[in-house]
């Protein structure tokens, strides 16, 4: 491992914060890259060089500092990683004061050497695991050997059976993403993968118990309503959306999509629960999907309306109509209208779209295109 200007600087820092001694740092070639005084930083350590070669601590007394090139009464130590010499501490200073620190600085600083060095592999871990998870949800090209070895080294089960949960907030993602990531982490269970996506969305590969092949929802569920009661309290505008449970793990992107998708309908439809499960909305993610295919026959239907309905009236009778399930008494009380006024505008509906919406067929048709307008015109 190098020493860098940032963890040599670190070291000179804390440890000066003890002693009252200068400290520097050189590296693997003998340059001061660390030190409490500034106009030291950049130049060759001779006795540095020395300590590289040889891996043994170097005292200068006063009446040796002649011999060397800038260098300064003290003693230099070298840093020794894994095995390796990797660098030089020095510590300048009368040579009787300074001599008893030697080892405790030496020690110290491959303390914080080996701190960095382990910080540096848990973040390259979760990069990892971060860039395993995008290629599951995804759908990229898995190489299976390659994935199970990867996986094996991250310490993940690819066995587990697993869902996917997308969390999306109406804040912007700075304000919020760090403090809800913070709270799932302490919320998730141990065989739980999270990955936040460059849109904002949070991404969780939620565990779930499976029997006899079947998936229990209704625990998952439950669950993620606790959840959602400790993240609203941080933001109150999260919602969950689930996908299915799929048996493989090569499947993981179907349930990603449907999580995404069942987000986006429920946003387009304005629906107020917070919680959404593909199979509640799987029928309107099957429409919106085909609201956005070529030659849709149902959007002209709506087109049809709209264009010879400026006020808005035959759309919001058609819609209080199938809200109230034909039914025209009760139609006809919510539009606060007489029935034969109801009638008078079921009839005009008819006559502009041709469809009769007293017909079930012809409703349906109705209902869809009332569904796919508004998911192609918000």
């Amino acid at each position: 491992m190098y020493i860098t200007e940032q963890i040599a600087q670190e070291i000179v820092d804390r440890t000066m914060a003890i002693l009252p001694y200068n400290i520097n740092v050189m590296d693997q070639e003998g340059r001061i890259i660390g030190s409490g005084d500034r106009g030291r930083i950049a130049t060759k350590h001779e006795v540095a060089v020395r300590v590289l070669q040889t891996g043994e601590p170097i005292e200068i007394d006063r009446d040796h500092t002649l011999n060397w090139d800038g260098v300064k009464e003290g003693i230099n130590l070298p840093i020794v990683f894994q095995g390796e010499v990797v660098g030089v501490v020095g510590i300048t200073g009368d040579l009787k004061e300074t001599r008893g620190y030697g080892q405790l600085v030496k020690m110290t600083t491959e303390m914080i050497l080996e701190q960095a060095f382990l910080q540096k592999q848990l973040q390259l871990d979760e990069r990892i695991k971060e860039e395993l998870v995008h290629q599951l949800i995804n759908g990229l090209p898995l190489n299976d050997g390659l994935v199970y070895e990867r996986a094996r080294s991250l310490q993940i089960n690819l066995t587990v059976p697993r869902v996917v949960m997308v969390l999306k907030s109406r804040l912007p993602k700075v304000d919020r993403n760090q403090k809800l990531e913070q709270k799932l982490l302490e919320m998730k269970e141990q065989d739980d993968l999270m990955v936040t996506t460059y849109t904002g969305e949070i991404v969780l590969l939620k565990r779930v118990h499976v029997k006899d092949g079947h998936w229990d929802q209704e625990r998952t569920l439950s669950a993620v309503r606790i959840w959602l009661n400790q993240l609203h309290k941080i933001d109150s505008s999260v919602k969950v959306a689930i996908g299915r449970f799929y048996p493989n793990f090569d499947q993981l992107h179907l349930s990603y999509k449907e999580a995404k998708d069942t987000l986006v309908v429920g946003e387009k439809l304005k629906v107020e629960q917070l919680l959404l499960s593909y199979d509640e909305f799987s029928v309107y993610v099957f429409i919106h999907e085909l609201a956005h295919s070529r030659d849709n026959p149902f959007i002209e239907i709506m087109n049809k309306l709209k264009k010879e309905d400026e006020l808005g009236d035959l759309k919001r009778t058609l819609e209080a109509y199938i809200k109230e399930d034909g039914k025209a008494s009760n139609t006809a009380n919510a539009l606060f209208i007489h029935r034969n006024s109801l009638q008078y505008r079921l009839e005009k509906i008819k006559e502009i779209t041709g469809k009769d919406p007293r017909r079930y067929n012809d409703l349906f048709e109705l209902y869809l295109s009332l569904i796919i307008d508004q998911f192609t015109n918000e």
